[in-house]
């Protein structure tokens, strides 16, 4: 009797702390298929009916391996959820290493007379692309998909970066009914586990057991009826605020040492100094000096010199749109005018270190790249840089990305908290602030007929951010389609248009229109009722929750 109590004992931790999948593929209850309504938020798009994930580390003596095992099945209820089809899974990349995908299969359920039928998704609906310097992407689409389908896809990332465990998220934009997630880590590795989000979990269990033959920590997370993750106006990013476990290497033990990898934000910042995509590109690359040396001739004082050689950068080269904090050989970066974030901030700040400032650049979170943790000195918590120079007992943050904003404002999307300088002498945290705000002013001068008719002039004076979006608009479109665009959704007859002081960065942003508009007042008898909202009335209350 008692070897049978053990054996039940051992059997039954196995089952808890190595499970597979709680769905088996292409297994779909008819309940589920004949699901049109999902009973807990019949708002519901779609709903995500099993998300599991499973992460482990295989010690293969001379190194780590991770794999990431993963298989979701999602109800599509509305055509808004038609979206769902499509996937995409995110590869980590240094130099020729990258995270590899295995065993990939997508399959799509229809009902067809009453009978379950499968779509296989082919190799035609797969690609890859891509994204980042550090990342590339895997995307793929699901073939047969319409409302009342059920979607279910499985994969493996096979991944020698073991010191980035992959997180877990709990919540998305639907809901879910069921999110579990196991990770299995060896003894010898300790990483910081920190939770996030207001969902509580349904089940947190740890143990000690073997696995692949190395002693490990199994855990187990899970949460049943997830709702929604619900996106509130002005927020940073949804990563900061969903539901969801993160996980940070922090050191490891080998037989007589420990070697530590999160370390300290000290170590990381004499890392920098030294990367050449980064530190070192301030000092290197001294064919910068002669153009330097033209863009300021004649200039003594430190401030026209910034601002010129801000401008010839915002001037002369293009953004390409990717958020990034190193830089490629500026070299490379002059020849092709053109470059990510990092390239453009990382040649200013070497431009202005030519021109004799005390430069330096500073690491830092966008908003929609989320809040950084500061208990977690971790180098991915960062995706752009700018750049900090001291003029006198000042220090001015610069970015060179935004053509229409002045040279010292950051654009809006890093005002994300403090960001990290890395300096020799002047390291540490400094504040994201900005010295002008989003503000637009609306003024109007009207007369009203007897007829209702309101006719005069309204004019539209936009200062900071709001008229960086202004100029941006008005030059890619032309004056002629920004206005027409603008009065797209107004039934206003325009009988003049006028925009001033556009090219001017360090003035507002100006425009005028003379109109007519007979929809603000009805007359009841010889009484007139005029709506005097004539622009920018806020229709509806943004804060919803």
């Amino acid at each position: 009797m008692r070897v049978i109590y053990l054996c039940f004992l051992l059997c039954s931790s196995l089952s808890l702390f190595a499970q597979k999948s709680p769905i088996k593929f292409g297994d779909i209850p008819m309940e589920d298929m004949k699901m049109t309504i999902y009973d807990k938020d019949s708002s519901a798009s779609a709903v995500v009916l099993t998300d599991f994930g499973k992460a482990y580390i295989n010690d293969q003596g001379d190194n780590y391996v991770l794999t990431f095992e993963r298989h979701i099945r999602i109800k599509i209820l509305k055509n808004d959820g038609l979206e769902w089809a499509n996937s995409t899974i995110r590869l980590l990349r240094s130099g020729s290493t990258e995270e590899k995908v295995a065993s990939l299969s997508a399959s799509t359920y229809n009902l067809e007379n009453g009978k379950i039928v499968e779509t296989k998704m082919s190799k035609d609906g797969i690609f890859k692309e891509k994204f980042s310097r550090n990342y590339n992407l895997q995307k793929f689409t699901l073939p047969n998909v319409k409302v009342g389908s059920i979607i279910e896809y499985s994969y493996k990332i096979i991944s020698g970066f073991f010191t980035v465990f992959p997180n877990w998220q709990f919540q998305r934009t639907i809901p879910t009914r069921w999110s579990e997630y196991i990770a299995i880590i060896p003894t010898g590795l300790f990483y910081e586990k920190y939770m996030q989000g207001y969902v509580p979990l349904t089940i947190n269990e740890t143990k000690t057991q073997n696995y692949l033959n190395i002693e490990s920590s199994i855990n187990r997370w899970a949460v049943e009826n997830v709702p929604a993750f619900k996106e509130e106006p002005f927020m940073t990013s949804d990563e900061d605020y969903i539901s969801k476990i993160n996980f940070a290497l922090s050191h490891i033990q080998h037989t007589g040492y420990v070697q530590e990898i999160m370390g300290s934000w000290e170590k990381l910042n004499d890392n920098f100094l030294e990367y050449e995509s980064f530190g070192k590109s301030l000092t290197s690359f001294g064919f910068l000096k002669d153009e330097v040396a033209k863009i300021t001739t004649g200039m003594a004082d430190p401030i026209p010199k910034i601002t010129a050689l801000s401008n010839y950068v915002k001037q002369n080269f293009e953004w390409d749109g990717t958020d990034d904090y190193l830089a490629d050989p500026l070299k490379k970066v002059f020849e092709k005018k053109k470059g990510t974030s990092g390239d453009l901030n990382i040649l200013l700040g070497s431009m202005l270190n030519k021109a004799g400032f005390d430069v330096d650049l500073v690491l830092l979170s966008t908003r929609d790249h989320g809040f950084i943790r500061q208990s977690y000195p971790m180098e991915r918590q960062f995706n752009y840089t700018v750049c900090a120079v001291k003029v006198e007992d000042k220090t001015l943050l610069l970015d060179a990305t935004e053509k229409y904003l002045p040279y010292d404002v950051l654009p809006s999307k890093c005002l994300n908290g403090q960001g990290l300088r890395i300096s020799k002498s002047n390291f540490g945290w400094v504040n994201l602030t900005s010295r002008v705000k989003d503000k637009r002013s609306i003024s109007g001068d009207f007369v009203l007929d007897d007829a209702g008719m309101l006719q005069g002039k309204i004019s539209y004076t936009s200062d900071g951010y709001d008229a960086q979006m202004v100029r941006s608009n008005y030059f890619s479109k032309g004056e002629e389609n920004y206005a027409k665009d603008f009065l797209s959704n107004k039934q206003w007859k325009v009988t003049k248009s006028e925009f001033k002081d556009m090219k001017e960065i360090d003035k507002s942003a100006k425009a005028s229109y003379e109109i007519n508009i007979d929809e603000h007042a009805t007359s009841a008898g010889n009484v007139l009722y005029i709506n005097p909202f004539v622009a920018s009335r806020i229709e509806e209350n943004p804060f919803k929750s």
